[in-house]
């Protein structure tokens, strides 16, 4: 009788206590405390209480461990003090379909107004997914439910990320809420081995679905991704700086986006020293493209805005291969504007200089190889296009246009037209 009390009192306690453990070794080989987040196993039950402890528990110095099964986030995550920890995912973070919730308590990410369900931070992380830990955000409910409307108030991002000197990797994102990752006031981040899938499996738009976006943050390394979105594959935002894009595939979205930016009357933004190399593109709509709003501010963020000051400078993108593009591999569209409005597209003071394109080979719908919608008051300088292999596709003829606005300074190749100036955020018309 009394083995079965004490069976009896132990099963109590293992619910109520997270099984912490020492390690022996670790990513680092040191002995670390291992904090192991139980899980609820249940819909209704939500795991983010046992996450945070084990969070406290072992965020500084410790490991913290999440088991091949699945946890069920419904609830919002801020957790800025992480220190010298290993992370450890081997299972899914299912976020909760409660669309009211995350309206009503999503966090603020410090930016355009936007918000996010989890906000992760500190220094020297190392979060390991082994190519098969997963977030799932839910996001087709969230896709039928925004119907569209970009940036929509509240719809969370799925990770926001303000940390330095740490990695993450070998992680999976499928469907998220609205921007996969948003890397803020960061630090040296290598983001290493990354999936991100957010085709919205009911059929429709899976608008605002970006890859990832940085903002304000210097020297994020991005290797080894493959992303399969309805938006940006990765975004360079405001004050941006050392960023490389490498060894990565990206279908069916934009692909690579400077920008938007200058956004924010009389803010002063860059976006400088950028490296985009070996990458392939798969019916993306563009392979890299910058954006820009107008000098009239209209509104305001994140659906408005405008009258930024500013550059765009050192972006070479070499070595890209494109099969079917949708659209004309590199843009410049300075005519972001209120939704739904018309912009002047040749006013913005944000200027667009010292851009370098090469080693390029594929196929693309035309045979305009660039559109540079560039501003008057501020023209783009400096744009050097060489070695280049590109072909209609479906045919042999050689894609050799250059449509140009306001361009000054070309290396490699003569503006053969001129820009059609509409409205479209992305380039052309």
């Amino acid at each position: 009788m009394l083995s079965r009390i004490v069976i009896f009192i132990a099963g109590i306690l293992s619910l109520l206590v997270p099984a912490y453990s020492l390690s022996d070794t670790t990513m680092r080989g040191r002995a670390r405390l291992n904090c192991v987040v139980p899980a609820g196993d249940s819909t209704s039950v939500d795991d983010v209480p046992a996450i945070l402890e084990a969070l406290k528990t072992c965020g500084n110095g410790g490991r913290v461990s999440f088991s091949n099964t699945t946890y069920h986030i419904n609830s919002v995550m801020n957790t800025t003090w992480l220190n010298d920890v290993e992370i450890d995912l081997q299972g899914t973070l299912l976020w909760s379909t409660n669309i009211s919730y995350w309206l009503a308590n999503s966090l603020d990410v410090g930016y355009q107004n936007q918000s996010t369900a989890w906000i992760l931070g500190g220094k020297d992380i190392v979060f390991d997914g082994h190519g098969y830990g997963t977030f799932n955000g839910s996001g087709p409910v969230w896709y039928s439910y925004a119907s569209g409307v970009s940036n929509y108030p509240r719809r969370p991002h799925q990770l926001t990320i303000t940390a330095k000197d740490s990695t993450f990797k070998g992680l999976r994102f499928v469907q998220s809420q609205m921007w996969t990752m948003s890397i803020i006031y960061s630090e040296n981040l290598l983001f290493d081995s990354v999936y991100v899938n957010n085709l919205n499996t009911n059929g429709g738009s899976s608008r605002n679905t970006d890859g990832a976006n940085t903002i304000r943050s210097r020297g994020i390394t991005f290797t080894n991704w493959l992303v399969v979105n309805g938006d940006d594959s990765i975004s360079l935002k405001g004050n941006s700086s050392d960023i490389t894009i490498a060894d990565s595939a990206f279908s069916t979205g934009l692909g690579i986006s400077i920008g938007s930016i200058g956004q924010y009357k009389d803010e002063f933004e860059t976006v400088e020293n950028v490296r985009v190399t070996n990458c392939t593109y798969k019916k993306t709509t563009h392979a890299v493209y910058v954006k820009t709003w107008t000098d009239d501010q209209v509104g305001y963020p994140p659906n408005g805005g405008g009258g930024g000051l500013g550059y765009i400078s050192d972006l070479k993108a070499t070595d890209l291969t494109f099969d079917n593009l949708k659209g004309t591999p590199f843009t410049v569209s300075q005519c972001t504007t209120f939704s739904g409005a018309s912009g002047n597209c040749t006013n913005s003071k944000f200027q667009v200089k010292d851009l370098f394109f090469g080693d390029i080979s594929g196929t693309l719908p035309s045979a305009n190889v660039i559109s540079f919608q560039c501003s008057a008051v501020a023209p783009c300088e400096n744009i050097t296009v060489e070695d280049t292999s590109l072909r209609i596709t479906g045919s042999s003829t050689k894609a050799d246009q250059y449509l140009c606005g306001n361009v000054e300074g070309t290396v490699g190749f003569n503006c053969t037209g001129d820009v059609c100036v509409g409205s479209s955020a992305t380039g052309g018309c």
